[in-house]
């Protein structure tokens, strides 16, 4: 079995509702899908966290061309160069760019062993995840404490939701207290909230909040 090609296709996907964050506005995320298909017509799919890498991963494509899919620690060793050079150029990159090709090879080998890929890894730790339910202030949706109770709640709801995680990062400490008080008087005692500030808290307003 062998790669016939690397195709990799950069995608936007806009927010219904963008999200504020520490890093400003959030309106959707970037991404690059890759597409690693053998001689055999099989395709592995795989992802990349951002855009930038989308030329990177179409030169380790064309290296790629003609080995053997299954051989996932070759084809490392023909495009990522040894992790110490890669730490002394501090250039995460390629690391990024074959995580993504990786993925894709994965992907073959489940299908070429008609299996799940977490049985080829060594068997289920779980067999059940508990859903979680992101919350935030959205422009154009939930832009207050009251509103974001409410947002949770539906999600319950609608989805049996039993954690909720959410940005507080409007900068505001009242506000962001104002919003864990609400959301813990609708939530009640049982569902669990946790919250990211993303580093934005000062060790006193941590403190505080």
């Amino acid at each position: 079995m062998k790669i016939r090609s690397i195709k990799a296709t950069p995608v936007n996907i806009p927010l219904e509702k963008p999200l504020w964050w520490t890093g400003g506005h959030y309106p959707g995320t970037s991404k690059v899908i890759v597409e690693v298909e053998t001689e055999q017509g099989i395709v592995g799919l795989g992802e990349a966290p951002s855009v930038d890498v989308l030329a990177t991963i179409q030169a380790m494509g064309e290296r790629l061309v003609g080995q053997d899919p299954l051989d996932v620690a070759n084809c490392e060793s023909l495009t990522v160069p040894p992790w110490q050079i890669v730490q002394n150029t501090d250039d995460s990159s390629v690391v990024k760019a074959f995580g993504a090709i990786e993925i894709a090879l994965w992907d073959i080998r489940g299908k070429v062993a008609k299996e799940p890929l977490y049985k080829l890894l060594g068997g289920a730790v779980r067999k059940e995840i508990p859903f979680t339910e992101y919350f935030g202030f959205r422009e154009g949706g939930e832009m207050s404490p009251e509103a974001v109770a409410d947002y949770c709640l539906h999600m319950r709801e609608l989805h049996g939701s039993t954690m909720f995680e959410g940005k507080l990062i409007l900068g505001d400490p009242v506000l962001e207290i104002e919003t864990v008080k609400a959301l813990r008087s609708a939530l009640g005692l049982r569902d669990m909230i946790r919250l990211d500030s993303n580093m934005q808290w000062s060790l006193p307003t941590a403190i505080r909040i």
